[in-house]
């Protein structure tokens, strides 16, 4: 007897449940995105160096990514109700903790606590999309939860600057804690008890392991895996944590601007991370789709860091199609899943989002470290460290040769995806 079986339920239950999570997704990028706009206060008022206040961003997603393995198993026998609220409440309880740090191990940890939990926001989401919703709708959904995200984290900049020079960067943060409140309330009214897909004896700890074996052999879900590392990196370093001081210092824009302006990379994620799967899919060329975004980013990129008098209409398109060749990352989702059986979905997500995820991290503390590394030794009135765009610049050209690595590994992969090869399903006694 097949041990999982879904809970009969009216879809509209599901749509309603995916669009509660996704509000979620949208939360969390407030947060996510939040030291960027706060790089200023943060490093004035701690003195952080440039791989200090690195380690905000890093350390949030060594938090998110190390979790997504053990989530996958964890919602393929706990459901999804239960692991979203215990998350809402831990980031309300991180960010918290940051808001009244007093040095830099206290943002450290209240940053960790964040990551850990909006760990789960996306990976509910497609595994409620996977395992609930209508086949043809998943490409277009786990494209527009990727977008809702993305929605939060563009309407955060003037949101955050306007509280924050209002009312100080703590406030800002206080403020955050409401708007989770709103959130949690939601979840809780909209998210059934039943969307579990397992019970505790339907899924032992064995399978987990076996889980992992076979998804490791299963050399697609890594490339893709490994590929969504360098599409998704552009968006963690800049639109999350150094593109308004870049911005600020290369282009000579006011704080406000600079912060709005760099999260124009989130407008072009929420329009690519839908159109660029949806063609994919549509087609089955999720290889050429990849190369194609790749060789844009490349180009986009080497634009904005190398070229000289741009207008700010102009430095806006740039950053818009950098975050629209970031859809390829949605495309690398999609892909992995195409080679994935449903008993596994969790699992094999996740562990996509922890190579992911965990790419963007040592990425963000390598530019941290190299930002350091070539320090002029200079210093602003407030004494914290001055980087120049000239530092800056060299330290994100190694966006560029990650992208293009990431390029060269989809030659490994199939021409066309046309039909689905499901991983075995996992024994039962």
């Amino acid at each position: 007897m097949n041990s999982f079986k879904l809970q009969k339920k009216p879809a509209r239950i599901y749509y309603l449940a995916w669009i509660a999570i996704s509000l979620f997704y949208f939360y969390q990028y407030i947060l996510r995105v939040s030291p960027g706009v706060m790089v200023v206060e943060l490093r004035q008022t701690f003195k952080l160096t440039a791989e200090e206040f690195s380690s905000l961003g890093a350390i949030y997603l060594y938090a998110y990514s190390l979790l997504q393995i053990p989530l996958g198993f964890i919602l393929d026998r706990m459901g999804i109700r239960r692991v979203i609220i215990l998350s809402i409440l831990t980031c309300l309880a991180g960010t918290c903790f940051f808001a009244f740090a007093k040095n830099i191990w206290m943002l450290q940890a209240g940053r960790f606590l964040i990551g850990i939990g909006s760990a789960p926001a996306f990976i509910c989401a497609l595994k409620l999309v996977s395992d609930y919703l209508p086949e043809k709708d998943r490409g277009l959904l786990m494209g527009a939860t990727l977008s809702i995200g993305t929605i939060g984290a563009l309407l955060s900049g003037n949101l955050l600057v306007t509280v924050l020079e209002n009312s100080g960067w703590q406030n800002s943060l206080l403020f955050c804690v409401v708007l989770g409140g709103i959130i949690l309330a939601i979840v809780l009214m909209l998210v059934p008890a039943s969307s579990a897909r397992t019970t505790v004896g339907d899924f032992p700890l064995v399978h987990l392991r076996e889980g992992l074996r076979v998804i490791f052999k299963q050399k697609e879900i890594l490339i893709y895996a490994i590929i969504a590392i360098g599409v998704y990196t552009p968006l963690c370093v800049l639109a999350d944590l150094w593109g308004t001081a870049f911005l600020m210092e290369k282009f000579s824009l006011e704080r406000a601007q600079a912060a709005q302006t760099s999260l124009y990379m989130y407008g072009g994620l929420t329009i690519g991370s839908l159109l660029v799967p949806w063609y994919s899919a549509k087609w089955g060329n999720f290889r050429e789709t990849i190369q194609v975004c790749a060789i844009g980013l490349i180009c986009s990129i080497l634009a904005l860091l190398y070229l000289k008098g741009i207008a700010i209409w102009q430095l806006t398109i740039l950053l818009t199609l950098i975050g629209i060749f970031c859809g390829a990352e949605m495309v690398c989702f999609t892909g992995a899943a195409h080679y994935t059986a449903s008993a596994y979905s969790g699992l094999a997500l996740g562990v996509v989002n922890t190579l992911n995820m965990l790419g963007g991290a040592l990425v963000q503390q390598l530019i941290g470290w190299y930002l350091d590394f070539q320090w002029k030794g200079r210093y602003g009135a407030d004494g914290a460290r001055l980087y120049g765009p000239e530092e800056l610049t060299a330290a994100f050209s190694l966006l560029l040769i990650l992208i293009a690595v990431c390029c060269f590994l989809t030659v490994m992969l199939p021409k066309r995806e046309k039909t689905r090869k499901p991983l075995a399903s996992p024994s039962r006694g």
